[in-house]
């Protein structure tokens, strides 16, 4: 090395942190080979590990010095011996590698012409392994690095010759597959994801993901690629690639490739499963992907992953019909945890069910002990824990239940107290045992913490057991005692050991004084405060308190106590006794802030009965506003999946059931009339309003209470003002019903007719056909039919393919109901023929339209299924505006074509629901 090698040398040394420095130290490297100066390959390395190993704050100036420090390398090497090129170049290479820093990219960009043209095939599988770490970063600029190098290599593969052979084979694929793989990469930085889809269809069969004689090599690239695939954070595009994985790759072949727990994180995204959505991941899909002989190793992947509610519980449900023979019990309680910590009450009720039927033979095989722990494990307190069949026979078998005693504590026992029958059954077993009864001897303390249930469906047995063992005097937990002195007595006698057992057992006290209770009135007359039995019992103490509340007839002295008792209910019985006494013993006003403030956050299923005032009927037929985001796609997984409808659609629903039965004629005609200005004023005030939009949804409520009570429009000529070309479809389709059953004749229908835009002749022809339905039999006594066919039949000749199409389908069907009935119209067998030819075989397809639908409706229509239910599952409404949950099989075509009609006229996609 000369004297400026060795001084620059030192130099980059001491100024690697100094970047004016640094610079000079470069600068200075690069005039002397501009000036054909050869510099020794100790200085050109020393200076690019002083710019890369130096401070990483200024990447952008490192990056300028490294650049200008490589094309030194690259003049350099043109002038050298090749040899000593090669060892150059060889070093750089292996450094790359040895060192991954964030310049590595940059030189294998620059430099690789030079690696391939000096070092050959020799330097491949460097090349390549440098590479696909780079793929595998998640810095931007050694991403950008990867997909120039990966196009390098696709180029060179398709040369061919010994270069692209030599290069095929250290990747051990073919160049179609190569192709494949380079096109997918260079198209995921798309910003178009249609067209991501679109590369993902066409080049991923190319891979042949599924080969089962992949070498070790191209299986390393394949696995790069799908990380980088799950990672992907476009739901439409993440949503392809793992429809693609669950069709043609399984849990054997995930574990091959070491994903299955990175493929299962990708499925942790709620969005994946909105059934509101253009597309999702089907529950099909999910289930096909399991298969019997691999649940055991999907379950040990699935308990890496910190989930959300909605792919878990979709997870769970995919193999729920699987009987898994046998699993050990630590993986078992691992993922009892797992179902217990889902948060949505639906979802995990559900899986619990699942996990008890698909794990039964190594439930069945668990000890008392493993099992309690197993159920401790599953269930949280408030869950509906139904297994008590099980539990009952475990205790039976167990030959030492006196070392399983402090099983039955204090959390066991909550949760085993869903059902309160069963679980008295259970405490009067244990207390029956000749462990508890039969040995004189037997230490107190050993009865455990059940000892403090005071209850059992054979109370006589509890009392012989206070009295026989801790000396109670029963007398005290009779009706008419004091709970003060029970609670000091038991306390005294049943020698607690705990805080826990004291709290627990001064709460028993009250629940147990609470059950003696005849009537409301008697806490007034002992001079009892509810709420603080409330604050200090348990749920048994609620109920009883709301039955008590649900009989008693007059006003309760405290008012406060009615929002404590609302604010604990959970359960239907208890939310419906609390219902009735507020109902009965409210003002009007009081009553519907109880409802509208308190009672309607709750999960009711009934109204009062009786009726309403029409501010709180109107309040309620337009209440509730949609949930959004992460929160909806949960509840319309439970609408879809249980049938579960959104609580504020139930409401609407109930109020509108309430209002058929008990409103009168006065309030129906009154309800009517305010709903009809409610809409007016909406019309006025939002002429334009989007899909789904809060005007939309009002409009879809008001029309639904509008068909339900509509025997109560009193002007039918005031329906006139709903028909808005404005309007949305569905909410044409529901005022055409409206109008069409309301009228009294059609005279200004068939007038109007001919001077309509297409849209508006599509709505008033519509309203004509359910008219003519409707009253069949009266215009055909009347000799009016014919004269309805004449009337109509110019439009069958119209401008508009549309109003065309729906003229023909109307009138052949009124033809083939004269058929049908035997009704003589000259017209009408000329007509039904001419139709039938004209359509062909699309007229059975037509058949199915939205408005030819409508008068099909009005004959079906019943009390249970009214016709405002078959009108919003055909419109598509979102899941919470469907009051109910029904599939009606008439009418999933018409449901199919609406939605296809609405895209159309629309020229967007609006997303939709499942079909």
């Amino acid at each position: 090395m000369d004297l400026m090698d060795k001084l620059l040398c030192e130099l980059a040394e001491i100024l690697r942190d100094h970047e004016p420095g640094l610079k000079r130290v470069v600068q200075g490297m690069f005039d002397l080979v501009q000036d054909n100066v050869n510099c020794s390959t100790q200085l050109m390395h020393k200076v690019i590990s002083a710019v890369i190993s130096g401070s990483q704050e200024h990447t952008s100036t490192r990056r300028h010095l490294l650049a200008r420090a490589l094309v030194c390398v690259q003049l350099q090497i043109s002038r050298i011996p090749a040899d000593d090129g090669a060892l150059l170049l060889q070093e750089l290479l292996t450094g790359t590698l040895d060192d991954v820093y964030p310049y590595t990219g940059q030189i294998l960009e620059h430099l690789f012409e030079n690696f391939v043209s000096v070092l050959g095939a020799n330097c491949f599988l460097r090349l390549l392994d440098a590479t696909r770490e780079l793929l595998l970063s998640q810095e931007p600029q050694n991403c950008k690095s990867s997909n120039f190098l990966i196009s390098k290599i696709q180029k060179m593969c398709k040369i061919g010759g010994e270069q692209s052979e030599a290069l095929l084979n250290c990747l051990q694929c073919s160049a179609q597959q190569w192709t494949a793989f380079a096109v997918i990469i260079a198209d995921l930085k798309n910003q178009d994801s249609n067209v991501v889809v679109s590369t993902l269809e066409m080049q991923l069969p190319q891979l042949k993901l599924m080969s089962p004689d992949l070498g070790d090599r191209w299986l390393a690239w394949l696995r790069t690629l799908c990380l980088r695939l799950l990672q992907e954070d476009r739901i439409q595009v993440l949503c392809k690639i793992l429809q693609y994985f669950l069709a043609h790759l399984s849990v054997e072949q995930l574990v091959r490739f070491n994903l299955l727990s990175e493929f299962l994180v990708a499925t942790n995204r709620s969005q994946l499963f909105n059934l509101e959505a253009y597309n999702w991941l089907k529950k099909e899909q999910l289930e096909l992907f399991v298969t019997d002989g691999h649940v055991e190793t999907f379950l040990e992947a699935l308990m890496t992953v910190s989930w959300v509610n909605v792919p878990l519980f979709l997870w769970l449900r995919s193999f729920k019909s699987k009987r898994v023979q046998r699993v050990p019990k630590e993986l078992l309680i691992k993922l009892c945890f797992v179902v217990r910590a889902i948060g949505n009450f639906d979802f995990r009720v559900t899986a619990q069910d699942y996990v008890l039927l698909m794990f039964k033979d190594t439930i069945d095989a668990l000890s008392l002990r493993d099992y309690i722990v197993c159920m401790e494990s599953l269930f949280n307190k408030a869950d509906p824990y139904l297994d008590y069949d099980r539990l009952e026979k475990k205790i039976y078998k167990c030959k030492d239940l006196d070392n399983h005693i402090d099983l039955f504590n204090r959390r066991s026992f909550d949760i085993f107290s869903h059902d309160v029958w069963r679980l008295n059954n259970i405490v009067g077993n244990l207390l029956n045992t000749s462990l508890i009864l039969e040995c004189e001897t037997l230490c107190e303390h050993i009865h455990g913490f059940w000892r403090l249930a005071l209850f059992s469906n054979n109370q006589e047995l509890i009392m012989q057991f206070l009295r026989q063992y801790y000396k109670v005097n029963t007398s005290l937990l009779q009706k008419g005692a004091s709970l003060g002195k029970m609670q000091a007595h038991l306390l005294e006698r049943l020698d607690c050991q705990t805080s826990e057992e004291t709290s627990f057992l001064k709460a028993r006290c009250v629940d147990l004084f609470t059950s003696n209770l005849d009537s409301w009135r008697q806490m007034d007359e002992l001079e009892i405060d509810p709420l603080e039995l409330l604050k200090q019992g348990t749920e048994k103490t609620m109920s009883t308190l709301t039955r008590l509340l649900g009989v008693h007839g007059n006003r309760i002295k405290n008012e406060t106590v009615l929002s404590a008792l609302i604010a604990r209910v959970r359960y239907f019985c208890h939310i419906n006794n609390v219902l009735d006494y507020a109902y009965r013993n409210l003002t009007e006003e009081e009553f519907e802030s109880c409802i509208t403030n308190q009672m309607i956050h709750k999960r009711l299923d009934r109204l009062p009965d009786g009726k309403l005032s029409i501010s709180l009927y109107l309040k309620l037929l337009l209440y509730g506003e949609p949930t959004k985001g992460l929160a909806r796609i949960e509840t319309c997984s439970v609408f879809y999946f249980f049938g579960e409808p959104d609580r504020n659609a139930r409401i609407r629903r109930l109020t509108i059931e309430n209002l058929i039965k008990y409103g009168n004629a006065e309030i129906k005609t009154k309800v009517f009339k305010e709903l009809l200005k409610i809409n007016e004023k909406l019309s006025m005030e939002h002429p334009h309003y989007s899909e789904n939009s809060e005007v939309h949804r009002q409009k879809l409520r008001i029309a639904s209470a509008l068909i339900s009570i509509r025997e109560f429009c009193d002007d039918p000529q005031s329906l006139k003002t709903l028909l808005l070309p404005s309007d949305h479809l569905g909410i044409n389709l529901m005022h055409e019903f409206l109008l069409g059953t309301c009228v009294k004749n059609i005279d200004w229908v068939l007038e109007a007719l001919p001077s309509l835009q297409p849209r508006q002749q599509e709505s008033y022809l519509s309203i004509a056909y359910i008219f003519i339905i409707k009253n069949f039999v009266k215009l055909n006594e009347k000799k009016k039919l014919s004269e309805m066919f004449s009337l109509l039949i110019p439009f069958i000749m119209g401008s508009s393919n549309s109003t065309r199409i729906l003229a023909q389908l109307i009138l052949h069907k009124l033809a083939v109901k004269c058929t049908e009935n035997s009704t003589l119209i000259p017209l009408a067998e000329v007509i039904k023929n001419s139709v039938e030819v004209s359509l062909g075989n699309k007229l059975q397809e037509l058949q199915s339209d939205s408005r030819i639908m409508l008068a099909d409706i009005l004959m079906e229509e019943n009390e249970i299924h009214a016709a405002y239910l078959y009108l919003l599952y055909i419109t598509h409404v979102p899941f919470d505006e469907a009051h109910c949950f029904l599939s009606y099989n008439k009418y999933k075509k018409a449901r199919k074509v609406f939605k296809l009609r609405k895209v159309l006229s629309s020229g967007n996609y609006i997303s939709g629901q499942p079909s």
